[in-house]
């Protein structure tokens, strides 16, 4: 790669950043602000919050989404839209006129995409229930016969929120989606929120607030939502913090790209300790998981700092390994993080190596079965087959020896039928994000055996990058929670990543 910015320094940057900003530097949830609309309109920020459900709504009446990701925000913004029309007293923030034309459009759109393909996202076989639910419950408030209750989705009923509701949300994952467990909520002992925040989601610590302003102005979730919708113009973020995930996830990227161990110790400082045997969240608040613990094993190994990752044996469900328990679908990402965080323990030649090679082996064979015909992986975490492809290709080809060599020509020959004209991938349109992905990937797959096919679409690939990555512009949503998101520290740490290793 020729000359260009100077990468070290926007390392450096990027670290300082993320130190600064434990945040994620995650842009403004329309689902999160939507259910602040509904479940605390006595929080400050009211007012700002309706108008940008207004300024958002889409031309076809859907909010934040392409295809049938836009399914939850769209009916979350419905019924909050509706819940302001119905509220008893007061009047409306915002004329009622231009509300319940919003209203009427939303509850079209919605109907448009619960007749669609559902795309999995985080619960969405319990979100949507409950939204549907909400809406439906809210149509009088239009005094208007047309408007019909929607159906759910075809395949998808109620019973899982049923459960939910009758007890099931007495566990931890719970937390971050208290929102939609109704009144048991308020005030749950089992969700005791951390630093005042509930399942690091202003929505679930709304939920467990309950409907009335809290008479103590100094409550610690109080001070929390009045914080957090006041960064954002009475906007909230997805989450309002990934800093384990964020903080070990750019660590270990960068340092596989070959940055300094010492430029990159800062993000270990405050990570979670004995992470081996106690494992780690994504954040203060969150329930412990399987996904962010090996992120954050896999990152203390690669800058020295290793530890035994005998935590993760509980999620070996046989085939493959869990991310949650319980668990309603594998991720092959997690897996594949999970197939690195044993790889690296594997490399320190550990007493109980067979263990822990029978358990690569079978990894390795499950996330090849899982390859797409095409030479793709996909992902419940994140709606682009550049990201799963980048961290199950790459988990092979570094853990999983030569058995894995067919499948890995088979996902660079995809890489290379895929890039657009310009140089970029991206699963809608090319982004710079998938574009750091792929060329990430070429690089590793092909150093050994460089093709002049490969090395033309990495040379395209970085110019592309060069061009969009640095700049600051605000990127795409492909991550997966309630919606997608995207996180900008991630993301840059990604472009970075793959330009360094191409410099390198």
């Amino acid at each position: 790669m020729s000359a260009g910015p100077d990468l070290d320094a926007l390392v450096a940057e990027l670290v300082d950043r993320v130190l600064d900003d434990p945040t994620g530097a995650l842009g403004p949830s329309v689902y999160e602000t939507a259910r602040l609309v509904s479940l605390a309109p006595w929080l400050d920020g009211d007012t700002a919050r309706v108008r940008h459900l207004l300024d958002e709504q889409q031309p076809d009446g859907s909010w934040a989404g392409p295809g049938g990701y836009a399914l939850v925000p769209t009916l979350s913004a419905t019924e909050a839209l509706l819940a302001v029309l119905g509220r008893e007293s007061g009047a409306p923030p915002l004329p009622r006129a231009g509300l319940a034309r919003a209203a009427r459009r939303g509850l079209a759109a919605a109907a448009a995409l619960v007749a669609r393909p559902v795309p999995s996202t985080v619960v969405f076989f319990l979100l949507i229930p409950a939204l549907v639910e909400g809406v439906n419950a809210r149509l009088a408030v239009l005094g208007d016969a047309a408007a019909q209750p929607l159906a759910l989705p075809h395949g998808l009923t109620d019973d899982a929120l049923r459960a939910l509701r009758g007890g099931a949300w007495r566990n931890p994952l719970a937390g971050h989606y208290l929102e939609i467990v109704g009144p048991a909520a308020v005030g749950a002992a089992e969700m005791e929120p951390v630093d005042g925040v509930v399942g690091c989601s202003a929505a679930a610590t709304a939920a467990w607030l309950g409907p009335r302003e809290p008479a103590d102005p100094t409550h610690p979730s109080l001070r929390f939502l009045r914080r957090a919708q006041e960064q954002g113009g009475g906007r909230v973020p997805a989450m309002t913090s990934l800093v384990f995930y964020e903080r070990a996830w750019i660590a270990g990227n960068l340092a596989t790209a070959g940055v300094p161990r010492e430029v990159l110790a800062p993000l270990l400082k405050e990570l979670p300790g004995d992470v081996g045997r106690s494992g780690a969240p994504t954040a203060p608040g969150f329930a412990y998981e399987a996904e962010t613990s090996a992120i954050v094993l896999a990152a203390l190994a690669h800058l020295g700092a290793p530890e035994e990752p005998a935590y993760l044996w509980q999620y070996d469900a046989g085939s493959h390994f869990m991310s949650t328990i319980p668990e309603h679908e594998p991720s092959t990402t997690t897996n594949a993080h999970i197939l690195e965080a044993l790889g690296c323990h594997l490399a320190g030649d550990p007493v109980d190596a067979d263990r822990y090679r029978d358990a690569v082996a079978r990894i390795a064979s499950w996330l090849r079965d899982r390859r797409h015909p095409d030479g793709s992986w996909s992902d419940k975490w994140h709606a682009s087959p550049y990201f799963a492809t980048m961290r199950c290709a790459l988990a092979l080809h570094r853990y999983a020896g030569p058995d894995t060599a067919d499948t890995l020509r088979g996902s660079v020959a995809w890489l290379l039928e895929q890039q657009r004209e310009d140089g970029s991938w991206g699963r809608w349109e090319g982004t710079a994000e998938e574009t750091a992905y792929a060329v990430r990937t070429l690089l590793e797959l092909t150093a050994g055996t460089p093709t002049q096919e490969a090395d033309e679409a990495v040379r395209r690939g970085c110019a592309f990058l060069l061009e969009h990555g640095l700049n600051g512009e605000r990127h795409p949503p492909l991550w997966i929670g309630k919606e997608l998101y995207a996180p900008a520290h991630l993301v840059r740490a990604a472009v970075l990543g793959a330009l360094l290793v191409a410099r390198r």
